[in-house]
């Protein structure tokens, strides 16, 4: 995360929050302390900085019995400023126009291309399945999707908390909807999509399913047992 910090000159320590409400979504000062190693008051510190500048919020959640929890996120601004998306209006009206003159089919066509070119400038990833996806990982976090992996019982999990096309998405959810059939060529593995953050989750995630995996297309993955990897996340 070099740089991001500007202009706000955040500490390491405060990028590291940053990051965290990313890829969780949302985090209490529990969580964090937990995550960072650090004292639960100087989280609070942290954190009572990031929102004074506008880039975290609050709210309090009852969860079960216990005493409500303050639940951290980050602000919209915050969302723009360290994570931002390869995006701009010409391209959303390029689009639009293209939409209107040549129809959804041609569009949707348009998005498997650039999947298709996509998939052959990644190659297909060598090694073993572990190797693969790992591989595919860095290559994803490097270009910005904070990528990570995590390998369960039945397969791996691959996660993608941020979304340089994010906007696009939104408008056009034909960009998403030959992602999974690219990642199945690139990893020569069947993957499913789990979350997607088109429809309101905090991120993309998708299974890949080891060879003889008991899961099916109707069933959910078995996350029991997750074993996180180390050094998944590309600095």
């Amino acid at each position: 995360m070099a740089n991001l910090g500007q202009p706000f000159n955040l500490s390491p320590t405060r990028l590291a929050i940053v990051r965290l409400l990313k890829e969780w979504g949302k985090g209490t000062v529990k969580q964090l302390s937990e995550a960072l190693g650090i004292s639960r008051i100087a989280v609070h510190q942290h954190l009572s900085w990031l929102k004074s500048m506008g880039l975290v919020e609050s709210e309090v959640e009852r969860q079960g019995r216990g005493r409500p929890s303050e639940v951290f996120t980050l602000t919209e601004s915050a969302q723009e400023h360290f994570f931002p998306r390869r995006y701009d209006l010409l391209a959303l009206t390029v689009l639009d126009e293209v939409a209107s003159q040549f129809g959804e089919e041609f569009l949707l066509q348009l998005f498997r291309r650039y999947r298709e070119r996509l998939a052959k400038q990644l190659g297909r990833r060598k090694g073993s399945l572990r190797e693969r996806v790992k591989s595919l990982a860095d290559f994803l976090a490097e270009e910005g999707y904070l990528a990570r992996w995590e390998e369960t019982r039945d397969g791996f999990i691959l996660s993608l908390p941020n979304c340089p096309i994010a906007q696009i998405a939104k408008r056009f959810q034909q960009a998403c909807t030959s992602e999974v059939e690219m990642l199945r060529k690139v990893l020569g593995a069947p993957v499913t999509r789990e979350c997607h953050q088109v429809v309101g989750d905090s991120c993309c995630r998708y299974f890949i399913a080891k060879p003889g995996s008991r899961k099916t297309e109707n069933r959910r993955p078995d996350f029991s047992g997750t074993r996180k990897s180390k050094g998944v996340l590309r600095r």
